[in-house]
């Protein structure tokens, strides 16, 4: 009989921060999708989070399974599709935000805040 012990060990919510922007780091210096990240004031609801999967998941340079919500936090991450790079579809993607009427607190592109 062989005895396996397995240790579970919490994390708090700031290392998992912190292992996701490494990872998108990573990932972007890879060459992989860039990432954007958007503070969104006002998304406190699921109806709230499928609006905005639906309506930036439409866009041409990302799709719907490639949007995380967390409405507790209010954070939208938008993967770009592989062919493209966020930066030319910022705009678009906080109008967007915008017109679904929601404000855009703060946004990161691949865990590093932009100014603005």
């Amino acid at each position: 009989m062989k005895i396996v012990t397995v240790r579970v060990v919490t994390v708090g919510k700031a290392f998992v921060n912190k292992l996701l922007t490494i990872l998108l780091l990573v990932g972007f210096l890879y060459g992989q999708t860039d990432t954007l990240t958007f503070k969104v004031k006002g998304l406190v609801c699921s109806f709230c989070a499928h609006g905005l999967t639906k309506g930036i998941g439409n866009l041409p340079f990302t799709n719907k399974q490639s949007i995380f919500v967390d409405i507790n936090n209010q954070i939208v991450k938008v993967v770009i599709n592989q062919n493209y790079k966020a930066v030319p579809h910022l705009k678009q993607t906080i109008e967007l935000i915008k017109q679904t009427g929601y404000e855009v607190d703060k946004v990161f592109l691949n865990g590093v805040k932009l100014n603005g």
